[in-house]
């Protein structure tokens, strides 16, 4: 690397698209970390016991029959019977406790760290939030062991540590991305997200089912290990601001800062909070991430449970299954983002538009996918799979929508007003697993299921609607630092 990004216009690498990888793999580390728990629960609890004290899936097992239009049917999911019981016997409620655990920790870090980025930079803050989370993750099936208590405690840690990587990569973004490259950029790396997700979901699946190193401990050594690998690179190959980077060339450089012109930002020191939280357009993002996190937990947290315990699909494959939505999101995430600084760059559409555009088609597809899935769905596996990945597929396109805009709207306080929303938003992955662990505590059937999903459906609805008629990606009249240059109040 040093070799190829020297201090001269030569340059051949630029530094700015390495940031985008490492943010990519971070955060792919990230939720890998996230969401490694929701399929290694599976394995870890005891389902023949739990069946005791709760009714089981109304769904055929592996094997029998479904009964319709007078024919009998296999269903495509029926393999072989799970028999992958795992040593611990946590009821619904208390499974919903420890998937949710996480986000208490989450949602307390976000709007600190984001505020801690603007003022001191961002570089060993994602960093650090990363690898705490990674060094946390070796802890977990020691702390499973030990009870549910030591459990719940370590993922609550985990989301303090994790709360401040998006801010923080937020912040970052706005020093080292031009302006018509933004959406791109942003949609690159939080990609890394859903692969995290994908990835995360389908090789602990893999392990999960395996007998390495026990089977499900092995889950949490993996991630923990290629998280402490990852932070050796980003700290050796990223900076603060462009300025700051030992390779980057004074090409890249001149070329950032004449492009962010008066939008560049400064590490502001003192933060607009009545402006913030009485703005309408703040407003707008924070719904957003709030239906979309609601949208996007009934996926990441419950689809594992419900395919494995309502669908009956092996471990195995229910790693790779609830990895397929994401798997898609991935594509269109990138995408989205390519399209947006498409339409902006040739001023086809207006920024806010744009933005809408994005985030409508990311509320209202997976809104109306889960409301369908009891009814279309149903106890057919690959047909609810189907609907599934539509909905995971559709909802990355949300990359280009709510996620861009907080560095449109306020360079300078990018991070802060992420963070904000970020906090608010993941307060739903609190309140998915318990609301659906509530619903599902007597009875795992789909009927219990389906109001799930309707609650989702509903969320992403109306939360979407305040996006669209509050939602502003205009640089506010509060959004840039006075020191950072001038701009014209927005009316």
């Amino acid at each position: 690397m040093a070799s190829s990004c020297g201090g001269s216009d030569g340059c051949s690498v630029q530094c700015r698209y390495v940031l985008i990888v490492l943010g990519f793999l971070g955060l792919a580390n990230v939720y890998g970390m996230r969401v490694n728990l929701n399929v290694a629960l599976v394995a870890m609890v005891n389902h023949t016991a739990v069946q005791e004290i709760t009714k089981p899936s109304d769904c055929p097992l592996p094997g029998s029959h479904l009964h319709g239009g007078g024919a009998a049917t296999t269903p495509a999911n029926a393999t072989h019977p799970n028999n992958h019981d795992g040593p611990f016997v946590w009821d619904p409620v208390t499974q919903g406790v420890i998937l949710g655990a996480f986000y208490y920790g989450y949602i307390v870090t976000p709007i600190p760290g984001g505020r801690l980025a603007e003022r001191c930079g961002a570089k060993w803050l994602f960093g650090l939030g990363t690898l705490f989370t990674g060094l946390l993750s070796l802890l977990i099936p020691v702390a499973a062991r030990a009870g549910v208590s030591y459990l719940v405690a370590v993922r609550v840690l985990q989301g303090i540590g994790e709360g401040v990587t998006y801010p923080a990569i937020e912040a970052q973004v706005a020093h080292w991305i031009p302006v018509n490259q933004r959406a791109t950029a942003v949609s690159l790396i939080h990609t890394g997200g859903f692969f995290g997700v994908a990835m995360g979901m389908y090789i602990s699946g893999l392990l999960a089912g395996s007998d390495i190193m026990g089977g499900w401990p092995s889950v949490f050594y993996v991630f923990g290990l290629w998280t402490c690998a990852w932070f050796v690179f980003w700290i050796l190959l990223t900076s603060n601001r462009p300025a700051d980077h030992r390779w980057a060339s004074a090409r890249e450089v001149r070329m950032i800062e004449a492009d962010l012109g008066e939008q560049k930002p400064t590490l502001a020191r003192k933060t607009p909070w009545s402006k913030m939280f009485t703005s309408p357009a703040v407003l707008g993002v924070v719904m957003a991430h709030f239906g979309t996190h609601w949208l996007q937990y009934v996926l990441v947290s419950e689809l594992p449970t419900y395919l494995g315990t309502v669908l009956h699909y092996e471990i195995d494959d229910n790693g790779l299954y609830s990895a397929l939505p994401y798997i898609g999101a991935i594509v269109s995430g990138a995408m989205s983002g390519i399209v947006a600084d498409l339409l902006r760059s040739r001023a086809l559409m207006t920024p806010t538009h744009i933005r809408k555009l994005f985030n409508g088609l990311a509320h209202l597809v997976p809104s109306v996918m889960l409301m369908i899935v009891p009814a279309v769905g149903g106890c057919n596996g690959p047909l609810s799979l189907v609907l599934f990945v539509v909905a995971g597929t559709v909802r990355g396109v949300s990359e280009a929508g709510y996620m861009a805009i907080p560095v449109d709207m306020a360079p300078d306080y990018a991070g802060t007003i992420l963070g904000i929303c970020v906090s608010i938003g993941n307060t739903t992955g609190i309140l998915v697993p318990y609301i659906t662990g509530v619903l599902t505590e007597t009875m795992n059937t789909l009927e219990q299921w389906s109001y799930s999903f309707y609650l989702a459906g509903i969320v992403g609805l109306v939360t979407g609607l305040f996006f669209q008629l509050f939602a502003s990606a205009e640089v506010q009249s509060w959004g840039l630092a006075e020191t950072s240059g001038k701009v014209s109040p927005l009316s």
